[in-house]
């Protein structure tokens, strides 16, 4: 399974040509980028955990030679050389993958327009260790207060496709707001993703003017989350009460929708809004006692947007807006639960960054094989994670070396 997975990276994505490019600020290195970097990637290709479970992996004669070459890095000179390396390279391969994946037609939906959740994470905290670009807090700990220092960052996720899309990562300074680290991520991301996505998708933390204005400045509609004591909620309200809504059943969902447009009542957003408010009725068949039990539950939402009526329906706004939490579920649950994504593999802002950027290259490549060489037989019976276990087993029994390794 490991030959063959090497392959399809090879001739699918040009791996062995991109990885061979990598550089970092050593001068004259024993040991060259690509086995470093690869050995970062296998790393979680192969769900290894950690820098020191690579490295007995690593160690053990024979096992990695194929994939790695014959001099193999340590756990601290894997650390120590992403902490060298410079992120726009890494985002660059991201970028290739991605729109490698696009031209193959992976992406594809039926949504008259595509759209990206933006949203914030924090990757780990230390109440020992920091660094200068570490953000700071304080916590309670046995009555007592205590200092912790964190990285938080914002990810930009592709939403709406079977494949979890990630298109790139900011770290936050210092003190420095949310929604000012995903202006500067998305100034990057529409140089790079003009044209993979028509809307940003965010939580109720981005329902402000200057995101607003940002945003429609580089021609992309917005959808948020709307709560709060708000001005526009308030009249969304008063119209709301007056108008009847539109009713559908979707996935055992019950929807009762409100659709408005042209409110100007925003604070400092210039452009007519649109709000939907919906009631949802959610059926539920739990196991209780031996027995299944069906439950309904209710929830209420609010979303406000830029996009108008004519360009998005009222259904479709409703599904895309809620497929916002594609981001929290099949990326960051998955990630941290599965694929490490909050260790601490190197405490040094770049290489937390160069870390981050080859667990969402490694993941994007793992989903593509399964989804796109993969036959529906095999997929049936083995998930992603089976996967990772198996090219893991398939290490030991490459016939040949892969393409990457000179000779």
């Amino acid at each position: 399974m490991m030959g063959r997975f090497c392959r399809y990276l090879d001739k699918v994505f040009a791996f062995g040509q991109k990885i061979g490019s990598l550089t970092d600020r050593r001068k004259l290195p024993r040991i060259a980028t690509a086995a470093v970097w690869g050995s970062v990637f296998f790393l979680f290709v192969l769900r290894r955990g950690s820098l020191n479970a690579m490295e007995s992996a690593l160690r053990v004669s024979r096992r990695m030679e194929r994939l790695i070459g014959q001099v193999r890095p340590s756990a601290d000179r894997m650390g120590d050389v992403l902490g060298l390396m410079e992120p726009d390279q890494l985002r660059e391969f991201l970028s290739r993958i991605n729109h490698r994946l696009g031209r193959n037609k992976a992406l594809r939906n039926d949504w008259p327009l595509r759209a990206a959740a933006i949203d914030g994470h924090e990757f780990f905290c230390s109440r020992h260790r920091f660094c200068p670009e570490c953000s700071e807090r304080k916590v309670k700990v046995k009555g007592k207060k205590v200092t912790e220092f964190y990285h938080r960052g914002v990810v930009f996720h592709l939403v709406g496709f079977p494949m979890a899309i990630p298109l790139d990562v900011e770290l936050a300074r210092p003190g420095e707001g949310e929604v000012t680290t995903a202006k500067r991520l998305l100034e990057r991301a529409i140089t790079r993703y003009g044209r993979f996505f028509d809307v940003v998708v965010g939580d109720a933390l981005y329902m402000e003017a200057p995101f607003f204005t940002f945003c429609r400045k580089h021609k992309k509609d917005v959808i948020a989350v709307l709560k709060g004591k708000r001005a526009l909620l308030y009249d969304a309200k008063g119209v709301f009460s007056l108008t009847k809504p539109k009713v559908w059943t979707e996935d055992r969902v019950r929807v009762r929708a409100w659709d408005q447009e042209g409110f100007t009542t925003a604070e400092g957003i210039g452009s007519p809004l649109r709000v939907l408010h919906t009631e949802e009725e959610v059926s539920i068949r739990e196991r209780h006692r031996n027995r299944w039990v069906e439950k309904t539950e209710r929830h209420h939402w609010w979303w406000a947007t830029t996009l108008p009526v004519s360009r998005l329906s009222t259904r479709m706004l409703w599904r895309a807006a809620h497929r916002r939490w594609d981001i929290e579920n099949d990326l960051f649950n998955t990630l941290v639960t599965h694929w490490s994504l909050d260790h601490c593999f190197k405490h040094e802002p770049t290489a937390i960054l160069n870390f981050v950027l080859t667990l969402f290259i490694a993941f994007v490549l793992l989903q593509s094989f399964y989804r796109g060489n993969l036959k529906p037989e095999p997929r049936a019976h083995l998930s992603l994670i089976g996967l990772a276990m198996e090219l893991y087993l398939g290490v030991v029994t490459m016939a040949t070396c892969a393409s990457w390794i000179p000779p």
